[in-house]
């Protein structure tokens, strides 16, 4: 199986990035510490914008991605960033590593 990479490019509303950032830590904590399958979850800030957030996520397949997006606290996390975000661009690849 292939190793799913999800590239989320996040554009926050003006003055909520900090309160962003640390739902989306909280977030990464509980998809690292509940889901075995997730290799790998970065939240990251450009250094040249001031209303952006990148998140870096690696599954270990497209079944462990579908399990992600179902977990109650996905669904928590959407809630409570939902009015934070004002653009999302995902991006999905298949990991090359070998």
């Amino acid at each position: 199986m292939s190793a799913i990479v999800l590239f989320v490019e996040l554009e926050i509303v003006p003055d909520r990035r900090d309160e962003f950032v640390a739902r989306a830590r909280q977030h990464r904590e509980n998809v690292l510490k509940n889901e075995p399958d997730c290799d790998r979850f970065d939240v990251s800030v450009p250094d040249d914008t001031e209303n952006s957030v990148r998140l870096y996520e690696v599954y270990a397949d497209q079944a462990a991605l579908d399990h992600h997006m179902g977990t109650p606290y996905m669904a928590a996390y959407r809630e409570d960033t939902g009015d934070m975000v004002s653009g999302r661009n995902i991006s999905k690849a298949i990991l090359q590593n070998g």
